[in-house]
């Protein structure tokens, strides 16, 4: 696996990240700037708009960045096309991991956490605009912003032990419990 797969600090950002963020043109989700408000939205509808090992990178790189872009006051995170995540993507994400051993496992554990780490540590209030399939990784995605809304056609769902994965993966046994009680969660 390259840097951008194993979430080791990369060389460079998977795309690099300009400041202010209103001129960064990211390669594996749109990006818009108005006033104050970023807006991401993931946009592979044709697939209900799953992750990449490179997604993953440029969404992590993007997150901290934000930290340093006092032109943003606030983000929205959404889904085009009717959906927000289906997570993982079953052949580009999914199925290497079951080929993979315990090193790269660990890596790919590593990099999906960086992303919930950069979210969290983001002075900017994050909002999830959910609507349609929100599962896996797109789950946790909206588990770690600060606030989420959703539609009545949200779906959520966590399917990590579904597709092999360990049901705590991105952070969601310590963050869940905290959102809707340990009872619940469980």
């Amino acid at each position: 696996m390259n840097d951008r797969a194993t979430g080791d600090a990369p060389s460079r950002p998977a795309s690099a990240v300009t400041l202010p963020l209103a001129r960064f043109r990211p390669a594996h989700f749109l990006l818009s700037v108005e006033g104050a408000v970023a807006t991401v939205t993931l946009n592979r509808p044709e697939r209900k708009n799953p992750l990449t090992f490179e997604s993953y990178r440029e969404l992590t790189d993007f997150f901290w960045a934000l930290g340093r872009d006092d032109a943003v006051n606030a983000v929205v995170v959404t889904g085009a096309g009717g959906n927000f995540s289906s997570g993982g993507d079953v052949f580009e994400i999914i199925g290497p991991l079951v080929e993979m051993g315990t090193k790269d496992l660990t890596a790919f554990t590593r990099m999906t956490g960086e992303l919930v780490k950069a979210m969290r540590a983001s002075p900017q209030p994050i909002v999830a605009a959910v609507d349609g399939i929100c599962a896996g990784a797109g789950a946790i995605i909206a588990m770690a912003s600060d606030l989420r809304l959703g539609t009545e056609r949200a779906k959520v769902g966590f399917l990590f032990n579904k597709v092999g994965l360990a049901g705590c993966d991105m952070g969601a046994c310590a963050i869940l419990p905290r959102l809707i009680g340990q009872c619940r969660a469980s």
